[in-house]
């Protein structure tokens, strides 16, 4: 049985080619995304920061039921990732952090700890609980517990 669901995957740019391997592992649990993420693949050609939020990410995001933020090196260094969590946390979408297979030790950002509904490893069963169930994981990229985080939810 299809679960077709409409996502936005927040993710590093460096991390693009991680989306696709994201898809084909909900794959095999039965899921078939649409996908409002942006990519530089796809160039919009625009460069006013703003205009970028206000006519690329706003829509993009609101139109999305679910955000899964991809972790991986760097990700904690992008402020297009952070603002990108926070309008999502505004608009009331469920936020589920998500280790790339393969990342250790990389750093969670701080509006990801902040307002994620989840984190979990590259572990298809958890993903779709997360999405499916509103089951709370909160843990590292091997299934293994981070400290307590109880995320702070609120619509401006």
């Amino acid at each position: 049985m299809s679960k077709t669901i409409n996502l936005f995957v927040s993710h590093k740019g460096e991390d693009e080619s991680k989306i696709e391997d994201f898809k084909n592992l909900m794959r095999q649990k039965g899921y078939d995304f649409r996908d409002s993420s942006i990519k530089e693949s796809e160039p919009n050609r625009a460069n006013n920061e703003e205009y970028i939020k206000s006519q690329y990410l706003k829509p993009a995001i609101d139109w999305a039921g679910t955000m899964v933020v991809l972790i991986g090196e760097n990700t904690y260094k992008s402020e297009w990732v952070k603002w990108e969590i926070e309008y999502a946390m505004k608009t009331g979408k469920k936020i589920i952090g998500v280790f790339i297979s393969g990342e250790k030790d990389a750093t969670i950002p701080d509006s990801l700890q902040d307002y994620a509904d989840s984190i979990v490893g590259w572990n298809s069963e958890k993903i779709d609980e997360a999405i499916r169930n509103d089951k709370t994981f909160w843990e590292d990229e091997d299934g293994k517990p981070l400290p307590p985080n109880s995320p702070y939810r609120y619509t401006c």
